[in-house]
């Protein structure tokens, strides 16, 4: 069924289903720590089913490149060698600014771009789904904080947008617009793409742990132990999550055309665009992920040291 479903049906439908599930569970009239409880809960449940369906539909497409070695004798997503520096053909120029011409890798039959894909259209039509819909409970989220805070002040733009969590709010509109242009592109039958696509939405793995260690350390934060591990945990998830994935994604696209470095083809063979976007969102993802590494590693210490203390009170 999901694999034939139409991207705007399916955007909808995941819409819909998400926002029945928040209502049911959030129930009449939720406090605020219920309401982020069950925003934690959702956002669990679909980082977990996109994850999921992400690798199977990444998995399937590898699969049908393998059955095309077997017919072919050869890997349309993988060139071997250095084909690129010595097949000029391989080459594709581009007339940029100035009138300047500019060699890039010809990816007019690479699978890695040219794949197209219902199973794939489909899965990003559920995270934009989803990504709509929780920017509506992250407003209603907001409004209970102003209430909490200002009840006698009448929630407006101004003052939701100052007492919501900006960066996931910036975070969902930046993303839910972009899938609701690519899915413009479906519509117009030009959508190419999908298989890098799907690959960064497995960004959304490390959620989970992120989602367990804001409940720890909300509902249980005396469990030291239980919320360090979390936070060790999260660590490790979000560097490999958004940070070496990146790399190995560009890694994949230089495999394509001969590459072994993610640097070389970076550098050398990714168009202008591809590299502002990547490079921003690796930088981003390392920036974040160094503050985290420096709160966990604050904690950490500070949990040593109370353990030493605490064994140093013990000594008669």
């Amino acid at each position: 069924m999901v694999a034939t479903l139409p991207s705007d049906v399916a955007i909808i439908a995941s819409f819909i289903a998400y926002r029945l599930i928040h209502r049911y569970v959030e129930g009449q009239n939720p406090s605020l720590p219920r309401l982020s409880a069950v925003i934690s809960g959702t956002t669990t449940l679909h980082s977990s089913i996109t994850t999921i369906l992400a690798i199977y539909f990444l998995r399937q497409c590898r699969t049908q490149w393998a059955e095309t070695v077997l017919h072919n004798g050869k890997n349309p997503a993988i060139k071997t060698g250095t084909a690129l520096e010595e097949s000029p053909s391989l080459w594709q120029e581009i007339t940029v600014g100035n009138g300047r011409a500019r060699r890039y890798p010809d990816d007019s039959t690479n699978p890695l771009l040219q794949t197209r894909s219902t199973l794939g259209n489909t899965i990003t039509a559920i995270e934009c789904g989803y990504l709509l819909q929780d920017t509506i409970s992250l407003l209603h989220e907001a409004v209970l904080r102003l209430r909490l805070v200002k009840p006698a002040l009448k929630p407006n733009i101004r003052l939701l947008l100052q007492y919501a969590d900006k960066t996931l709010l910036t975070h969902h509109i930046g993303i839910a617009l972009a899938l609701l242009v690519f899915h413009y592109y479906v519509h117009q039958d030009r959508d190419r793409g999908i298989y890098i696509i799907v690959q960064f939405l497995l960004m959304n793995s490390s959620t989970p742990v992120l989602n367990l260690r804001w409940w720890l350390r909300t509902y249980h934060p005396n469990s030291r132990l239980l919320c360090l591990c979390s936070d060790l945990a999260f660590v490790a998830a979000f560097y490999m999550a958004r940070i070496w994935l990146v790399g190995w994604i560009i890694r994949g696209y230089g495999k394509s055309h001969g590459y072994a470095s993610a640097w070389k083809i970076y550098f050398e063979g990714m168009r202008l665009p591809c590299q502002m976007g990547t490079g921003a969102l690796w930088i981003a993802n390392t920036a974040w992920w160094t503050l985290l590494v420096r709160s966990v590693a604050k904690r950490l210490l500070k949990e040593l040291a109370r353990i030493g203390e605490a064994m140093h009170s013990k000594k008669p």
